[in-house]
């Protein structure tokens, strides 16, 4: 092909022919030049065939990690309805300045005694922020959204840690007056599992000292400032919780959207 070229130059530089040789040197420039471009075309179009695979991988990965948040945090909401449920039967006792059932007392305690927390999956997310590939993301509402999730998810977490911390005031000032350790049986009970075995043999042989114990308890009123806070927090956690829930539902459908589309 060069050589077909070369012989057309020769023949049009030897028969005088300036003005077509110039014609034809300007269409061979503009050839190679075609040919750049498309090369250049070629190599971007591969470059974001690459970039695009890349991403699908990240919003499967994505995907599977928000759907793991969705479960934790409907394991969450749940546990915090039972805990707001908890604090205002411990306070209609407190109203009424009766124990009422020394077991059902003890299972509400229970409840606001042991606290779990939600920590999300961001494993894929920080792996996107920490390669770069998060700012090339070329959805940019997903892009909003996902860190308008992160900054739910760190209001999550500073919710839980002022909620660290009251529990661990509410905590101290129950042990002040009820020994909480007379009511069950450990050898019995899976602590793992918070499943407790209660001893009612002691409980039924010393219930009027257990009552006034918790009577006692009523007096406090950090105690009763405690179960106000705790059913307040609790209600404003299931908001917050389901608020988040809202939020992963909608990146997961830009997900979903995204992965359908090659």
């Amino acid at each position: 092909m060069l050589r077909f070229f070369r012989s057309i130059r020769q023949r049009l530089l030897t028969d005088n022919k300036f003005s077509k040789y110039l014609l034809y040197a300007l269409g061979e420039i503009a050839l190679v030049m075609i040919g750049i471009l498309l090369a250049l075309q070629v190599n971007n179009w591969n470059e974001e065939r690459k970039q695009r695979q890349v991403e699908i991988k990240y919003f499967g990965n994505l995907k599977n990690d928000l759907q793991a948040d969705i479960t934790r945090l409907d394991y969450m909401i749940e546990v915090a309805h039972k805990k707001v449920d908890a604090s205002r039967n411990v306070k209609r006792k407190t109203d009424r300045d009766s124990t009422g059932s020394l077991y059902n007392f003890s299972n509400d305690l229970l409840l606001l005694f042991f606290v779990d927390e939600f920590r999300p999956n961001d494993n894929t997310y920080n792996e996107m922020k920490s390669s770069g590939n998060f700012s090339t993301l070329r959805n940019d509402e997903l892009k909003l959204k996902l860190m308008n999730l992160r900054k739910s998810y760190i209001e999550i977490e500073a919710l839980q840690e002022h909620m660290r911390y009251d529990f661990n005031v509410f905590l101290e000032d129950f042990e002040k007056y009820v020994d909480w350790g007379r009511y069950f049986i450990l050898p019995k009970s899976n602590v793992p599992k918070l499943e407790f075995a209660y001893d009612s043999i002691y409980i039924e042989s010393h219930i009027d000292g257990m009552e006034k114990e918790i009577r006692e308890l009523f007096k406090s009123k950090v105690f009763l400032n405690n179960i106000f806070l705790l059913e307040i927090n609790y209600t404003y956690d299931i908001d917050l919780l389901q608020k988040t829930k809202t939020q992963i539902h909608e990146i997961i459908d830009i997900l979903e959207l995204e992965q359908r589309i090659k």
